[in-house]
């Protein structure tokens, strides 16, 4: 028998969610986190595809998700994963350099300046922060050379 869940449940476990307490999902969480440190995108999207299915109304498992995609150059995966988020400071601070990653520019900006004044004095706010002075650093890009 499959274990109920509920996805409007924050502590709410998916069908694996029985073999795994929480420590065990925080360390695979660190895990998938570490493997993606170290250039182990495909390694790291699995585990997270475990943690998601260990606990899909957790954010962690999603937001690590997207982060594979990023790293592994899907920044369109990586949206839409992080667009059916709740809009918490960790889901939308990823949702902008997604969206910077995938050429969005003016949204990621306006994304990325709320998280940096919601969430003042926090890392995602800091985070925020040094990603939009980033962009600021960045040259404007034109049209690019003419190909006539």
């Amino acid at each position: 028998m499959i274990p109920s869940f509920s996805p409007d449940r924050p502590d709410s476990a998916g069908p694996a969610g029985d073999l795994l307490d929480a420590q065990d999902v925080r360390l695979l969480v660190e895990t998938g986190f570490m493997a993606l440190m170290h250039g182990f995108v495909a390694s790291a999207g699995e585990i997270f595809d475990g943690v998601v299915a260990a606990r899909p109304a957790q954010e962690a498992g999603h937001l690590g998700r997207a982060m594979a995609c990023l790293h592994g150059g899907d920044a369109d995966g990586a949206v839409r994963i992080l667009r059916r988020l709740p809009p918490s400071d960790a889901a939308r601070l990823f949702l902008g350099l997604a969206l910077h990653r995938q050429g969005e520019a003016g949204e990621a900006r306006a994304i990325l300046s709320e998280v940096a004044a919601s969430a003042a004095g926090t890392p995602h706010a800091r985070s925020a922060d040094a990603i939009l002075a980033g962009l600021d650093a960045e040259p404007t890009r034109g049209p690019g050379p003419r190909r006539d």
